[in-house]
């Protein structure tokens, strides 16, 4: 755990002022920790990059790097997983922003599919 929470404070001692640069770099983080846990929702992560891996004709970067996926993956994968939501709150805590509780993440999930984000 010490390591990602070093990385976070290396990201947010890179641009102190801006958060939003900050918490996209956390997510980004974040959304590979979860995916290296293998956790998955509806065939994304790993079996959709695997899928596009085997047709490289088809394969869509943009798919993956798409911010608001990504967001949805990570606060998912948080809802799920208890270490992920932890690292999630350190990431806040770290900004000195207000931490997140599970409420909170569940509302960023209902506000990304409603907004029409899908895996």
């Amino acid at each position: 755990m010490e390591g990602i929470l070093e990385l976070f404070k290396e990201y947010l001692a890179n641009e102190p002022r801006n958060v939003s640069s900050y918490l996209n770099d956390c997510m980004d983080l974040l959304h590979g920790f979860a995916q290296e846990k293998g956790i998955e929702f509806d065939g994304y992560f790993q079996e959709r990059w695997e899928d596009s891996a085997n047709t490289i004709i088809d394969f869509d970067e943009d798919y993956f790097e798409n911010r608001d996926r990504k967001n949805l993956y990570v606060f998912l994968s948080a809802l799920y997983d208890d270490e992920v939501f932890e690292y999630l709150k350190s990431a806040y805590e770290i900004a000195k922003l207000e931490a997140p509780t599970k409420e909170w993440v569940k509302l960023q999930v209902d506000l990304l599919i409603a907004k029409g984000v899908r895996f």
